[in-house]
This record gives C-alpha cells, sequence and structure tokens, in this order.
C-alpha cells in the first residue's frame, strides 16, 4: 500500500460482504486511495451480528497494529482516492475525537445519510450483545462527530442495488423503525423510501418499502434479517414479476389491513409495541 511518510496512523479498513452489487466498485474505490498505509479485512457470507463481532474483535486484537478503523460495507462506493488520508487528518488534528461518521448520499432516500463509521482504536463494544444495532460503540457521545459537509458525502450508499438486495433493506430497516430504540428514526427514513418511490417508480425501491411492510405484518423476525437466512430469497420470488404500480398496489393493501389507517407516528407506536415488543422482535 502507498505510505505517505508524514503521517503515522495506519488504518484496518473492514468490508462485510454478502452478495452487494457494489462489491467490485466498492473494493476498486477502496484500493485506489492514496497516500496512505492500510490493511483491508473482508469478512463474507455471515449473520450480520456474527460479521461485526469478528471485525471488531480482529481490530481489538490488533490495537498495537492500527490507529483507526474504517467500516466500508461492501455496498458503499467511496468517491475519492484521498478520503482516507483527509480522515487520518482529521483525528490527528483532534485527539480527543474518537468515532467519526461521514454521510453518504443513499440511493433508497436520495439524500445524505449517516453512513461511513470510523473509530479510533480506544473505542469498545459490547461483543456479547444480541442486537440489531451491532455497530454501535461504547463511547462518550462528545467524543463523535457527525460530518454532513467538510468530507461528506463520502461515497454512494447501495447506487445500483438488486432487487434482493433492496429488499433485504427494507426488512432490515423495518425491523430497525420497531425497536425499543432509534426507532423514530429508522421510521422517517422508511417513509422517505415510499416518497422516493412514488417520485421515481423504480421497482427496487418499491422493493424496499415493501421489505418493512411485512416486517410490519409480521412476516419477518429478527431472525430472518440475516442475508444468509433464505426466508427472504422465498418471500421475494411471488414479487419479481410485479410492475412497480402492483407494488404500489399491495403495499397499499398490507398498510390497510396493518394500522395504516392511522396517522404515520400513531402507526409506528401501535407497531412498536405490538410487533417490536409484545412480537419479540425487541433487541433483547
Amino acid at each position: 500500500m502507498p505510505q505517505d511518510e508524514h503521517k503515522s496512523m495506519k488504518i484496518l479498513v473492514g468490508t462485510l460482504y454478502s452478495g452487494e452489487n457494489e462489491y467490485e466498485a466498492c473494493l476498486t474505490a477502496i484500493r485506489a486511495q492514496a497516500d496512505v498505509d492500510f490493511d483491508h479485512l473482508v469478512i463474507e457470507s455471515k449473520p450480520e451480528l456474527e460479521a461485526h463481532r469478528l471485525l471488531f474483535t480482529y481490530f481489538l486484537e490488533r490495537s498495537a497494529e492500527f490507529e483507526l478503523l474504517v467500516k466500508v460495507d461492501a455496498d458503499t462506493v467511496l468517491s475519492s482516492p484521498y478520503l482516507f488520508k483527509k480522515i487520518i487528518a482529521r483525528f490527528e488534528a483532534d485527539p480527543g475525537l474518537e468515532v467519526l461518521s461521514i454521510a453518504l448520499h443513499d440511493f433508497f432516500t436520495d439524500e445524505l445519510i449517516n453512513g461511513l463509521q470510523i473509530y479510533r482504536k480506544s473505542v469498545r463494544w459490547n461483543l456479547e450483545q444480541d442486537t440489531i444495532f451491532p455497530d454501535i460503540p461504547l463511547f462518550d457521545p462528545r467524543r463523535y462527530y457527525y460530518d454532513v459537509s467538510e468530507l461528506a458525502p463520502a461515497g454512494e450508499h447501495c447506487p445500483n442495488p438488486s432487487y434482493l438486495q433492496a429488499f433485504r433493506y427494507g426488512v432490515h430497516r423495518g425491523l430497525k423503525s420497531i425497536q425499543k430504540i432509534h426507532s423514530t428514526t429508522h421510521w422517517a427514513n422508511m417513509q422517505k423510501v415510499w416518497r422516493h418511490f412514488l417520485v421515481r417508480k423504480d421497482k427496487r425501491l418499491g422493493l424496499a418499502v415493501l421489505g418493512a411492510e411485512l416486517v410490519y405484518a409480521g412476516v419477518f423476525g429478527r431472525d430472518e434479517q440475516n442475508y444468509t437466512n433464505p426466508k427472504m430469497d422465498q418471500a421475494l420470488a411471488r414479487y419479481l414479476d410485479f410492475t412497480s404500480d402492483e407494488l404500489k398496489r399491495e403495499i397499499h393493501r398490507l398498510r390497510l389491513r396493518h394500522w395504516g389507517f392511522l396517522p404515520s407516528d400513531c402507526r409506528r407506536k401501535v407497531l412498536r409495541y405490538l410487533r417490536g415488543k409484545l412480537g419479540g422482535r425487541w433487541d433483547k
């Protein structure tokens, strides 16, 4: 790897891969990073929680080798070959900074989202917790910064998702939107995807919304969110031949049957209680 002699920080780049369409473009953008010293660890086809535990354990056990962990998922394509170099400069300029999140431009919402995560080696995680949010570390919020303007957008999130990838995205976000914590953020995210679908009529956006609606209908639980579980593939087969208009009608049908006649936030609270708490889909 190219190394700038003026920079002392070495980076571990971690990529979790489960068949995402953008994988080759993701690798190309990582390999193009200039004037930095980094190693790249790819973890393939593991359940989400296990994959994160493997990544974070690898990073913690090699804290003598790496100063920073940059998590670049396989659905993310970095925008600049100098991004890692700028990230290093940002951490060197602020020794108190432990966690930096840089916004990405997201295909599903057509907006900036909280995306690229960078951790200093002093960060720790609860690796024993059974959680749907495995990348949230234990840290002082005062040592966290969310960048939406300086280095953002750091890249593109899901610029070319497959049908299955889009469907999985919706199931995953749907589960997050009925959790005890962070439900409001992820619920709002799926409403943005719905509005984007109504404008663009892109079938992939419709499949993402449908995936979330099937969570709200009780079809999918936490065990099915993992890409290694075949249930999502099997469920998707029913809808692959649907047109965008047919997907729209199916989404409307599911919504009406599952509290969709309520105002949006009231519906979220009802589903959060029924599907999340009572349905056993909350973090344990």
